[in-house]
């Protein structure tokens, strides 16, 4: 199964729940997209000030991994689909798509590294019942 991942930049969020998915799961594939990246789009994740820092917390390297603007594509290609992002920031293609959860975890942004963590805990408490809910 493949699972996609969107948050608004690609590179708080998304990526964390991407890569807690990826390390407690090897049974099903994984992306991650933002529906606008903006100045961030292209750029890796060593770039930013707290999320390669909490995740680096529980074992995960996510330096070079790379920011990516959502596409229908893979919206197409996605067996599930993950938003993390509000609804009205959406494109189209992903509206009319009958394959998403909405997760309801607030952008860390401009946070603390406090707020990143305990994103990031909220992120791995729905991962791991996500993995339990797959075939």
């Amino acid at each position: 199964m493949k699972i996609l991942f969107i948050c608004k930049a690609n590179v708080g969020r998304s990526q964390m729940a991407e890569a807690i998915f990826s390390k407690l799961t090897q049974n099903h594939e994984t992306f991650s997209a933002g529906v606008n990246p903006e100045k961030w789009e292209g750029k890796k994740l060593s770039e930013t000030e707290f999320v390669k820092i909490c995740l680096s917390e529980i074992g995960l390297d996510v330096n070079e991994k790379v920011s990516k603007k959502l596409t229908e594509e893979m919206v197409t290609n996605a067996d599930k689909i993950v938003t993390i992002v509000e609804e009205e920031l959406w494109p189209g293609f992903l509206k009319e798509s009958d394959k998403v959860i909405k997760w309801d975890i607030a952008d860390p942004g401009d946070e603390d590294l406090e707020f990143h963590r305990m994103t990031r805990d909220k992120i791995k408490s729905l991962v791991i019942s996500l993995i339990k809910s797959l075939p």
